[in-house]
């Protein structure tokens, strides 16, 4: 991300856009990287998709390449190699 952003996001005024952000990188549900292959796209919990591309059998996600998965409480953390920008909503 741009130099100041994380600055910018964090100021109470941009709480709203922090936490759409933030939602953009949860999908409900226990998804691991087999399912993930199977998918075109995700809906995430700000109400938005994310594309899922197969590259090599591994899938993609907005771009985005899966570095590693950790399981959780409820359900499944992938890291990925970059942040996910929503789209402006229309």
């Amino acid at each position: 991300m741009p130099e100041g952003t994380v600055e910018n996001l964090v100021k109470p005024e941009n709480k709203a856009t922090l936490a759409d952000i933030l939602k953009y990188h949860v999908t409900p549900g226990n998804l691991d990287v087999n399912i993930l292959t199977k998918l075109k796209k995700l809906g995430q919990a700000n109400n938005q998709d994310l594309q899922v591309e197969v590259v090599d059998g591994k899938p993609m996600i907005g771009g985005a390449n899966i570095i590693g998965s950790v399981p959780a409480g409820n359900g499944i953390v992938h890291v990925i190699d970059k942040v996910l920008l929503p789209p402006a909503k229309e």
